[in-house]
């Protein structure tokens, strides 16, 4: 009978899973996850997310054991352990969906290629829903993408029939993988729950997630970003339930649903980003902005060890700073800090700190539990003003003063959860507290840092703004993949420093582009639709929501452009 291994990675599901489907059809399965070290040891690895993983395998193997299979795991270097695999059970070769997540994962990828071709073995890769080979424009793009989303669900194999002789490793603990648990509380980890967060959402929060989505305190999110983080299920599952879900004829529902699903397709852009251009894991856009010394206009950045080591501990002397620095290391962020707050929680320490945007991203990382890279690592440059769109010429600067807690939370409930020192103190205070026993006084001058920052990004960005060919501005592909963070967390990077660390799938070749590429690309980062910098900072009249318990919340900038 026909054998084929699946390979599971980031689609930890038995629905909407083509390679799976395919392989039961086709006769015996041998579904494996294999424990890679390269990325339990990542230096951006957290152990709350490695802690999510195994739930997520577990119920993974129940819902196979539902089909007649079960789940085989492995550990070691997939480039060894799957070869051995295929001639241990006589398999045909392997099916396993592509993956542009991690540098390492596409080194990796091309590596078992490559061995696998040596030895005359086989592996098909599938190309996950709206994850595209060929570089097309933007636009293009996004018809892709709700193309691709309308399509009908792979369904689900009636059986997955392993061989029943073939051994598994047990599932491990935490702390057999090298890792600690940290505390934070953990979602529910399986499809069933995924599906559960989502019809909750639907019925619970939609009428108003568009309007109080930035409030962190309303905890308006789905919930479900884990979920999608490692494939557990689908993000065409959750978009065509979303659009499925009735409206009742309620705007509110309407525009709420029609967000979420516009933040999704937002999630699957960055990850076709970073197919395209992987080096985004390890340094900025464009090349200006890493240089120097940071002593300049032109300068790449400096380096504050208190200063960070205020920010990631809530020390800052900014009340919602340090609010939502202390909800993510408790938290793990996936639920309580929401997209705002987290951007005001970057732009501090990128814009008005100074420090490498980098820094603030490996930290995120080390503790979100829902952290995906290029969402992460795209988000946090572009909070940095490092990654903008090149046809604009202003970039946001949170005032994480009274503004920013007038406009994400005005009765001062997110801050004082997380911020106990200052319950006491109104919420009209919060942006700028009296002097308290136990509470610190600001580390930093707003204005004085957000006047130095606007002219660093001025004279940065001068050197490329509007320019119709990005490829000379672009960073290339460093030779050096070793991981960021490593100096200060370790991890298993032996294989950054191997000979020929070709990509799979391939990044762009820069350097070979013609104009037509050239201008594809370019439609990447700039803005498609009309977005105009607030003119003034004198607050209009917040509409009258249609039911009276709603509040809508501005979602224009913080603060004034960049002149």
């Amino acid at each position: 009978m026909n054998t084929t291994i699946v390979w599971f990675r980031r689609d930890l599901r038995v629905s909407d899973h083509e390679p799976l489907l395919r392989a039961a059809r086709r006769g015996l399965v041998v579904p494996v996850f294999v424990f890679d070290r390269a990325l339990l040891h990542h230096p951006e690895t957290g152990s709350a997310r490695v802690a999510f993983l195994l739930a997520a395998l577990h119920a993974l193997n129940a819902d196979l054991r539902g089909l007649g299979g079960r789940l085989i795991l492995r550990s070691g270097d997939p480039v060894q352990v799957l070869p051995e695999l295929l001639r241990a059970t006589g398999a045909d070769g392997i099916y396993a969906h592509t993956d542009v997540e991690r540098i390492y994962g596409r080194v990796r990828d091309a590596r078992l290629n490559r061995a696998l071709a040596e030895q005359n073995l086989k592996i098909r890769w599938f190309e996950p829903a709206a994850s595209v080979d060929p570089l097309v424009p933007y636009p293009d793009y996004r018809e892709i993408w709700y193309r691709e989303m309308g399509q009908p669900l792979v369904p689900t194999p009636t059986q997955v029939l392993v061989p029943p002789d073939l051994p598994t490793e047990p599932l491990p603990d935490l702390g057999s993988l090298g890792h600690q648990a940290d505390g934070k509380p953990l979602p529910p980890a399986s499809t069933a729950a995924a599906r559960t967060l989502l019809q909750d959402f639907l019925a619970a929060k939609a009428d108003r997630y568009y309007w109080q989505l930035s409030y962190p305190s309303a905890e308006a999110t789905t919930g479900l970003s884990p979920h999608i983080k490692f494939g557990v299920i689908s993000v065409r599952e959750c978009v065509q339930t979303v659009r499925q879900a009735p409206d009742w004829g309620d705007s509110r529902l309407r525009r709420s649903h029609q967000q979420l699903i516009s933040r999704l397709r937002w999630g699957s852009g960055f990850a076709q980003r970073f197919r395209y251009l992987p080096q985004l894991e390890l340094r900025s856009l464009y090349r200006t902005f890493d240089e120097g010394d940071g002593g300049g206009d032109y300068g790449g950045w400096s380096f504050d060890a208190d200063l960070y080591q205020a920010w990631q501990s809530g020390q800052t002397g900014f009340p919602i700073v340090d609010a939502a620095a202390r909800c993510l290391q408790a938290t793990g962020g996936y639920l309580a800090l929401n997209f705002r707050t987290r951007a005001i929680y970057a732009s501090f320490l990128s814009n008005l700190g100074g420090i490498d945007w980098r820094y603030g991203a490996l930290h995120f990382m080390r503790h979100l539990i829902d952290g995906d890279c290029p969402i992460d690592h795209y988000q946090w440059a572009m909070q940095s003003g490092v990654t903008h769109c090149v046809d604009k010429t202003w970039t946001r600067i949170y005032n994480p003063g009274q503004v920013a807690v007038d406009r994400c939370d005005p009765e001062g409930e997110f801050i004082k959860r997380w911020v106990p020192e200052l319950a006491d103190v109104p919420a009209s205070q919060l942006g700028r507290p009296p002097t308290l026993s136990g509470y610190p006084a600001p580390i930093l001058n707003y204005k004085a840092a957000r006047q130095r920052r606007v002219k660093q990004l001025e004279a940065q960005r001068g050197q490329f703004l509007h320019a119709s060919n990005l490829l000379p501005f672009l960073a290339p592909m460093p030779s050096d993949l070793t991981p960021f963070g490593t100096d200060l967390y370790g991890g298993e990077v032996g294989w950054a420093a191997a000979p020929g660390n070709d990509l799979f799938p391939a990044a762009l070749p820069l350097s070979d582009l013609g104009p037509e590429e050239a201008a594809a690309l370019r439609t990447w980062f700039v803005a498609h639709v009309a977005i105009a910098p607030p003119r003034s900072r004198r607050r209009r009249p917040k509409p009258q929501a249609t039911d009276p318990t709603i509040h809508q919340l501005s979602l224009l900038d913080l603060d004034r452009p960049l002149a």
